[in-house]
This record gives C-alpha cells, structure tokens and sequence, in this order.
C-alpha cells in the first residue's frame, strides 16, 4: 500500500524507490520479493484512486537509523504502470481474489497477493514477460550499464538550504516519473552510514561559516567566500563494493558538474565514503586525486582526507 503524499508523513517512503514499514511487518519483507503498489483513495488524484499503479522488486533491507522499530527495503526494479490498473477488473471482480471488497485491504500496508492476481494485475497493466525481463535494475546503474531510452533529458531540481540532513531519501516530490536513474542515486541516502557521513561534512563546512545546499539530486554543495564543494556521499557497509561505489560516485559528480554548472560554477568534486576501504583498495586514493576529486572518508565520529585535494579541501 502506497499512499499519496502528504506533508511530513509518518513513513518515509519514496515510492519507486524506497519503502518505509513498522516492525509488524518484518518478516514479511526479506528482499527479493516481487510487489505491487497499491494506491488508497484517500487523497489520491484523479485515476490512481483504489488503484494498482506500478510494480517491481525488491533489493535489501536496512534498519532505519532514527528509528530501529521501522526499516527501509530499497526497490531494485521500479516500473511504473503506463495507466493505473483499477481494483476491480470488468466483470467487477476483485483482482486480490482472497478478497470481496476493498474495505478489507484496511490496516493491511502490506499483504501477499496470490501469484495468478498478481499476473492478471500486470496483464491489465500492458506489461508483458519481455517487459518485465528487459527493465533495469538499480544495480544495472550502480555497475555502469548503459541502459538504452532512459533519462534522455536527465531530471533538475532547485537547491534548497539543508538545514538538517533528512530522514528517509530526502526527496521532494516534482510531478515527474521517477526513473530508474535517479532511483539509484536517491536510494542511499536513507542509509546510516550516508547520512552520519553528510553530517560530519555539514558541520565541518559551518564550523568554517559555509554554507550547505542540497537537491533531490545533489547530496551537498557547499559554498564558502571564495570556493564551492560539490560533495557525493557513498555508503560503504560492504568493503567489496568500494570500487563499485567509488566508479559510481565518479560518474555521478561529473554529472552534477555538467548539469548544473550555472547553479555550481566550478566546484571542486568531493567523493565521501561511509567508511575508510581496505587497504587492498588504496589506490582508490590515487585514481580520485588524478581525476580532480577531492577524497574524504568517515571514521567513526570524524571525517579524513584520503589524497591531496582533499588535504586542500577548506574543512580541514
């Protein structure tokens, strides 16, 4: 059950993205899964009232750091529904047959759909077996697949004071579709190790009378008098994925450098790691340094520059 956005929600979800539940429904959740979002009418728009309008599966799931009785389980394949699915197909039937009427889907946010609804949902959704098959994958992103017919005119956004490091992904809705692009890259931000990373940073640029920006794209741009910080936070709960998340995090400050160079002018990139790599990987320090960026990582309570720039870097 997804429900329509509202001002500071109980949950923090972002469909599409990521979902946010209570511990009753901890072991209902183990990642893998497939789903179906299900909108309720009660503030819904025009259309999605009472209505399935997307699908996907689910990545892994992780203790909400605010708050250990919720977690959040990332959604590794989003599609969206060409056209809302209603409830009831023509014939009037329910499509969730274990059910007679709506009414019963009440306190039910998350419920196990029968594998032949689930189907018949998808069916009346257009999306047939190849479309399934063929969607991509926030993992498809995070590995440096190119994924052909999307993102053609890549999604902006207006920076924003971050007076507080958000909750939850820290998104505001656009109206725009959600893509499978900016899903991966707003999908970490609900993580602990993300989020206590980008505090360090915060406080260490207003510790120094900077200033801190952010978007639905953009972790931090930091501003001083003379010099701007465009800095990507990266979680690092496994080790083996520091090269993945540094190639990653790479390809996403060149990105922000170039599609909103009127906004950040010339900034000097920052990769911020949730954690310190493995020695094993040290020369992650050197390829960042040659390529311009500066590189810092988190240890414990505190923040180290990992090469050169990042010694320059005007918070240390």
């Amino acid at each position: 059950m997804q429900r329509a956005w509202r001002d500071d929600p109980k949950y923090k979800d972002t469909e599409f993205v990521v979902y946010h539940y209570p511990r009753q429904y901890f072991d209902q959740i183990l990642g893998g899964e497939r789903f179906v979002y299900y909108r309720p009418a009660r503030d819904a728009k025009v259309g999605e009232a009472s209505a399935y309008f997307g699908c996907g599966e689910l990545g892994d799931w992780w203790t909400d750091p605010g708050d250990p009785t919720h977690w959040f389980v990332g959604v590794r394949k989003p599609i969206r529904f060409p056209n809302p699915v209603p409830h009831v197909d023509r014939q009037d039937r329910m499509y969730e047959s274990a059910f007679t009427s709506r009414n019963a889907f009440q306190g039910r946010s998350v419920r196990y759909i029968d594998d032949l609804d689930f189907h018949r949902i998808l069916d009346a959704a257009g999306l047939t077996g190849a479309v399934w098959r063929e969607a991509p994958t926030v993992d498809d992103v995070v590995s440096g697949l190119v994924v052909p017919g999307l993102s053609v005119e890549p999604p902006r956004d207006a920076f924003r004071p971050l007076t507080v490091v958000p909750d939850g992904t820290g998104y505001r809705p656009t109206g725009k579709t959600i893509d499978v692009f900016e899903s991966a890259a707003l999908q970490e931000r609900a993580r602990g190790d993300h989020q206590e990373t980008l505090k360090l940073v915060k406080a260490m640029v207003e510790a120094r009378d900077g200033r801190c920006l952010f978007n639905n794209n953009v972790d931090l741009l930091a501003s001083f008098a003379s010099q701007r910080l465009l800095v990507e936070a990266k979680s690092l709960a496994v080790q083996s994925a520091a090269v993945d998340r540094m190639r990653y995090g790479m390809g996403q400050l060149f990105d922000y450098g170039v599609r909103y160079r009127a906004e950040i002018g010339r900034a000097q990139p920052v990769l911020a790691f949730g954690a310190i790599p493995s020695s094993e990987v040290s020369w992650i320090s050197t390829i960042l340094q040659e390529n311009g960026v500066a590189f810092i990582a988190r240890q414990r309570d505190s923040l180290l520059p990992m090469n050169e720039a990042a010694r320059e870097l005007p918070i240390f």
